[in-house]
């Protein structure tokens, strides 16, 4: 397993186009916005066999960043295929992970059994939304908006877009690869717009009217109710040549809070995946919506148990491993990811079986967890 560099290319160029379809055009697009310093090379009998590209980034939960890596676009050559390379690449982005300090790692699984082996479990989703423009002109509310040319484009969002983390749980605390991808256009179909809201910035989108069967936000943020409606509002101002718009957006999403009427619908929903590579520095360091409280948690891992103590206080978390005593709940270690990120309510878990805990331990590891519902923006 080595670093990639610029004569590994025209490999990723024919791994990527064998697994997932991808164009050279898009291939050589995303390794240039990405950073050819972001992949691995996996080499077989002294061959390129696979790669893959991890990226240091963040997970925010209740106001705090975890450090993490994604580890996106795995791809392996077909005459390598099936031989035991993948687990051996996992194995190696969680190690190299770790040594970048991250805490967690997260991905998007093309075969869930294999990463699910490898200890990575549901953490969260990712959700797009579609509405029909013309559904749009009915909003009642004045537009504050202005354009914003791309080279001062996250200079101007980056901003807003922290302010928004604070109350999501899962988003992402981007690198200058994730920057990158969201705001490159190879011509002039990406257009950027900051939202006023009692005079100051509360809102953008980065539109991408590339294609006329609809518009794309390629990224948005609405900080109040009343930028979600300049939002769609303005929005309904292409309906005449874009008869849809996409997004990415959550759970509990802006956007289709606020239409008027019906006329969206949900287009696409998927999870990703997250393991937790440290529970002591990953409970230490996410934020927490409760007030205070104790929990022991006995998590349990292929080879070491991890026996927690748990103890949060306006909203800090702070955590102390090889703690004796009985455990408050027990769960996996590879299930641990679910019920830290909030994907799933302890009580949901213990009923699946995957926590064993008394009633009112599972109740007081529900409070502590409680947050909203964990999702990401973009597809990594």
């Amino acid at each position: 397993m080595r670093l990639a560099t610029s004569s590994d290319v025209e490999f990723i160029v024919a791994a990527y186009a064998s697994a997932f379809a991808f164009s050279r055009a898009r291939t050589t697009e995303y390794i240039q916005n990405t950073g050819i310093s972001n992949f691995h090379i996996v080499e077989h009998a002294g061959s390129p066999a696979a790669v893959l590209a991890l990226i240091e980034t963040g997970h925010w939960f209740a106001g705090k960043v975890v450090p993490a890596c994604n580890i996106a676009h795995v791809a392996i050559s077909p005459q390598y295929r099936g031989i035991g390379i993948a687990g051996t690449i996992l194995d190696f982005a969680a190690a190299e992970a770790v040594k970048r300090g991250a805490m967690v790692a997260s991905l998007f699984a093309s075969t869930r059994p294999l990463y699910r082996k490898s200890g990575f479990e549901l953490a969260g989703s990712e959700i797009i939304y579609e509405a029909d423009t013309s559904e749009l002109y009915k909003i009642k509310q004045q537009l504050q908006c202005r354009r914003v040319e791309t080279p001062q484009a996250r200079t101007a969002i980056e901003p807003i877009y922290a302010e928004h983390c604070q109350t999501q749980a899962g988003v992402l605390d981007r690198s200058n690869a994730h920057w990158h991808v969201l705001l490159q256009a190879s011509g002039d179909e990406l257009s950027t717009y900051v939202f006023e809201d009692g005079g100051r910035d509360a809102g953008y989108i980065v539109l991408d009217t590339g294609n006329p069967e609809g518009l794309v936000l390629r990224d948005w943020v609405a900080l109040s109710g009343a930028t979600a409606r300049q939002i769609l509002k303005f929005l309904g101002t292409f309906s005449t040549v874009y008869p849809r718009v996409r997004w990415h957006g959550a759970p509990e999403d802006a956007l289709t809070f606020e239409m008027p009427d019906k006329g969206w619908r949900l287009m696409h929903q998927e999870e990703f995946l997250m393991h937790i590579l440290s529970p002591k520095l990953a409970l230490s360091t996410r934020g927490y919506e409760c007030a205070s409280g104790r929990l022991r948690i006995d998590v349990v891992g292929p080879s070491q148990k991890h026996s927690l103590l748990l103890s949060v206080e306006n909203g800090i978390g702070a955590c102390e491993e090889d703690v004796s005593g009985p455990a408050d709940i027990t769960i996996g270690l590879a299930q641990f990811a679910t019920l830290y990120s909030g994907f799933r309510s302890a009580r949901f878990l213990a009923r699946a079986g995957w926590i064993v805990g008394e009633t009112t331990a599972i109740k007081h590891c529900d409070s502590i967890f409680s947050g909203p519902s964990p999702w990401v923006g973009e597809h990594f």
